[in-house]
């Protein structure tokens, strides 16, 4: 089962949104929706069409099961929450101007909307100090979340090797289905020229021009 892991908060109108990275994609958890948008909970807003974009996950594998969204179920909540009362939801379209500019995306990480910049003129400039103390660098520890990560990488490579030593043409041929289908998932997806290039790299090295094994 893959593991859903917390990668990062975000602060939007004053509610903090928890991004939860799932199967390699980010995911936002309900309750943080439904406080954002100012319901109890996400009940009002539900579609039989969100099916396919949530889960129930365990963050880092502790505590109960919680529902999290993909961004398509967000976007869809963000359209019900601007209409489906009178009372503005400022939150909803800070939510869109977040998405729109790439916040689920899992290797780039915007600005947050509605944070408000000083034009030159208005920045009091003040005079520099006579005498600057040198700073002394601290190193930091490694990324717990990427060692996990890398953990599972391992593992799953290895798992691999050793089901290709003992599986036969009829399991390679399945595996090797398989993993074709997620690459190309992965491509529709996400952004990313460097798989798409390697893809094809081993394309041409094993099956253009007779292959080499």
């Amino acid at each position: 089962m893959s593991s859903a892991w917390l990668a990062l908060t975000v602060l939007l109108c004053e509610v903090t949104l928890r991004v939860i990275v799932f199967k390699g994609e980010k995911w936002l958890l309900a309750e943080d929706l439904a406080k954002l948008f100012g319901y109890s909970s996400l009940q009002s807003l539900l579609d039989d069409r969100l099916f396919d974009f949530t889960a129930r996950v365990k963050i880092d594998g502790r505590g109960h099961a919680r529902r999290i969204y993909r961004e398509e179920a967000v976007r869809f909540f963000c359209e019900r929450a601007a209409h489906h009362s009178v009372r503005p939801r400022p939150g909803a379209d800070a939510l869109v101007q977040w998405l729109d500019a790439g916040g689920m995306k899992i290797d780039h990480q915007p600005p947050v909307p509605e944070v408000e910049t000083l034009a030159v003129e208005e920045i009091e400039l003040l005079p520099p100090p006579r005498h600057v103390p040198s700073l002394r660098l601290v190193p930091r520890g490694p990324d717990p979340m990427q060692q996990l990560l890398e953990r599972e990488k391992a593992y799953c490579r290895d798992l691999v090797k050793t089901f290709l030593r003992y599986c036969e043409s009829e399991e390679v041929d399945k595996l090797t289905g398989m993993v074709d289908g997620q690459v190309d998932l992965l491509l529709e997806t996400r952004y990313c020229p460097g798989l798409n290039a390697a893809r094809y790299e081993l394309y041409r090295k094993y099956w253009m021009q007779g292959g080499v094994v």
